[in-house]
């Protein structure tokens, strides 16, 4: 039996990994490379605000007092009250509603409201890409989709690939290095590429399939089916005016699953009748984002949402975050995924890049191709120094591509766009690191601020070194397409 596919299968599959790729090309790299960052977003925030006290540990009164004077503080009682509680990860006590935030000192106070306005500028480009939330949403999960489908057809339209995984023909003429560099890490990565792919398109249209199954099913109730989904919310009879002792849930908590790693308390309906506590706590070895523990006001449990142990579609369902964001395991996992992720990014352009070597007449999309592969990381990067300065950084993202994109189509050298962006993103990654130095200090909040800070620092000298080599040997190599 021959499992080779014939050569017009092959052509077929060709030509629609090249037509797929150009139609979600920007976006694609946008994602893969936002997607490669903001799995630090919690390490972003805390070298965005290094000067917030950092402790790992809490008290129960510190809660209490959190509580008391967050629904002080806010003009409206809010229908859930969070209070996140310190991680390995992110040692700061916080309190949310809505829009509302603070960290909390560690006698209860509010010291300080959330300010990370480029890690939210990173998240909302990966989640959404900045558009309205569910429009955003939705055209993520398409293209995750569509990341599959360049994955089922790169696969079928290289059929020796698995063969060739190790070769590499850096001293190829053309774009033969390109390509291989292309399909090895296209292969080597093939398991994670795949797994973010499907993981993507789950997490954007799942609003789709919730859609879906409540107009088939359910005759149009979105609520039954989150509730078959994810469990029904609790219904508790309880009075408005009952305290609540987080202290007594936290205890009875550890009895019932000494194992279970507390994440976040929420105050669920305070003021009204129903009240309860709802603890959300990781577990180990599992990689469902949290089971949710459920308690009266005065701390008696009532039992668990079973988003751990219910139906195994609400486990899966449960577990797609952490699959997909890497958290879990710890930083290990996380530096495992920034680097599949840039790789993936790496994969992303050159794809672009190796079929438009081998277009016969370079056009306008060359040029632009250079601006969107190095003019992102430059609009990323000047949005961050447009926040460290006080300002907001989607103006500065923006503006950053499309300067780029306007740039390079006057120019219309793709070796001087190139060259001239390489320099810039290395100048704006040193510009970071002296204004986060000069507003902040050097050494003054976390270590994990001094690393980041230490990396952008290697980045951009590595990108100046680059580009001077280049420079240098473009002057004695022909001009060629890729970014």
């Amino acid at each position: 039996m021959n499992l080779r596919p014939s050569r017009a299968l092959v052509r077929r599959a060709l030509s629609a990994h090249s037509g797929v790729g150009l139609a979600i090309g920007a976006l694609m790299y946008l994602l893969c490379l936002t997607g490669a960052l903001v799995v630090f977003f919690e390490e972003f925030e805390r070298w965005e605000q290094p000067a917030v006290a950092e402790d790992a540990s809490y008290s129960i009164a510190q809660l209490d007092a959190a509580a008391a004077n967050f629904l002080a503080a806010v003009p409206q009682v809010p229908e859930t009250v969070y209070l996140v509680l310190p991680s390995e990860s992110m040692p700061r006590l916080h309190v949310a509603a809505g829009d509302a935030e603070w960290f909390v000192a560690a006698d209860g106070r509010l010291a300080g409201t959330l300010a990370a306005a480029w890690t939210g500028l990173l998240q909302a480009l990966h989640v959404h890409l900045h558009l309205p939330y569910v429009p955003g949403l939705i055209l993520v999960g398409v293209l995750g989709v569509m990341l599959c489908s360049l994955i089922v057809s790169g696969l079928l339209a290289h059929p020796a690939l698995i063969r060739d995984a190790f070769r590499w023909r850096r001293g190829g003429q053309g774009a033969l290095g390109e390509v291989d560099l292309h399909n090895r890490l296209s292969v080597w990565g093939l398991p994670f590429h795949l797994m973010i792919a499907v993981t993507g398109a789950f997490l954007g249209l799942v609003s789709v399939f919730y859609a879906g199954a409540a107009y088939v099913y359910e005759a149009g109730d979105r609520e039954a089916v989150l509730a078959q989904m994810y469990g029904a919310d609790a219904r508790v009879a309880s009075p408005a005016d009952a305290p609540f002792d987080i202290g007594r849930a936290l205890d009875n908590l550890a009895e019932v699953a000494p194992a279970a790693e507390p994440m976040y308390v929420a105050l669920q309906q305070p003021g009204q009748p129903g009240q309860h506590l709802e603890i959300a706590a990781s577990l180990p070895q599992r990689l469902v984002y949290s089971e949710i523990y459920r308690f009266s006001p005065a701390g008696d449990y009532l039992g668990d949402q079973a988003l751990a142990s219910g139906p195994v579609g609400r486990q899966l369902a449960y577990s797609v975050y952490r699959l997909h964001f890497g958290h879990f395991a710890g930083m290990p996992v996380k530096l495992l995924y920034g680097l599949m992720g840039l790789a993936l990014t790496v994969v992303s352009a050159s794809g672009v890049n190796i079929y438009l070597a081998k277009r016969r007449r370079r056009g306008l999309a060359n040029d632009l191709w250079v601006a969107v592969v190095w003019g992102g990381p430059l609009a990323l990067a000047l949005a961050a120094l447009a926040a460290l300065a006080g300002l907001p950084p989607l103006p500065a993202f923006l503006a950053t591509g499309l300067a780029a994109a306007l740039g390079a189509a006057l120019v219309r050298d793709v070796d001087r766009t190139r060259r001239g962006l390489q320099l810039a993103l290395g100048a704006g990654l040193l510009a970071v690191v002296a204004a986060h130095a000069l507003r902040f200090g050097l050494g003054a909040g976390p270590a994990v601020a001094d690393a980041i800070n230490l990396t952008l620092l290697s980045a951009a000298l590595t990108l100046l070194a680059l580009s001077a080599r280049r420079l240098r040997r473009d002057r004695l190599s022909p001009v060629t397409a890729g970014a």
